[in-house]
């Protein structure tokens, strides 16, 4: 196998405000560039561009097909990063769920001035999309589900180590394994006793 070191970069996903130390990663020899920004909401509104212009009346399609067209041009793009969108800023998580709000009102002719919480509601009712941080917190519920239930080794060290470091303590920031709580419990029963 080839790797194309111009492919690549590296980038430190934290809630901390705090500039991040970067890396020397290397493959080859080559560096690998660091990334201080997220391109893909480029690329998600790229696309937002298309769903609004083929939701348009004149080309026909129905709500069904608009919904399937969304969750492959943009919610494939979310679902395929959320390991690394697990662990982006509640401002950035908001700047995905206006890219989302935008292609909903979009495809289901809502007006601009609609509620978020009447736009989310129709949008899991006609279209069946949870919201963007629903929707990480299901895939984070169900990569650590899989994970235990097929005994993947390090999901089992993570989320032991993820017991003993933080049964009594206070969690400033949240990881990722803090909202798989309910899964971590099934699987430890031990750590809900605390």
């Amino acid at each position: 196998m080839k790797i194309s070191v111009e492919k690549y970069c590296s980038m430190i996903f934290t809630k901390n405000n705090k500039e991040s130390s970067v890396f020397n990663l290397r493959i080859y020899g080559n560096r690998i560039a660091n990334l201080k920004e997220i391109k893909f909401l480029e690329r998600c509104n790229s696309r937002l561009n298309l769903i609004k212009i083929l939701s348009n009346k004149k080309w026909g399609l129905d709500l069904n097909t608009l919904g399937n067209l969304y969750k492959s041009l943009i919610g494939s793009i979310l679902d395929y990063s959320f390991p690394c969108l697990n662990s982006l800023s509640e401002t950035n998580i908001k700047r995905l769920e206006v890219i989302q709000n935008s292609a909903v009102r979009s495809i289901l002719k809502l007006r601009y001035y609609t509620p978020s919480n009447i736009l989310h509601n129709e949008a899991y009712n006609k279209l069946k999309l949870l919201t963007v941080s629903n929707r990480l917190f299901e895939l984070s519920e169900r990569y650590v589900r899989a994970g235990l239930s097929h005994s993947v080794p390090l999901t089992i060290r993570l989320v032991e180590e993820y017991n003993r470091g933080f049964e009594s303590r206070y969690i400033e920031n949240p990881t990722p394994l803090c909202n798989c709580y309910l899964t971590i419990s099934s699987f430890f029963p031990e750590s809900s006793n605390n």
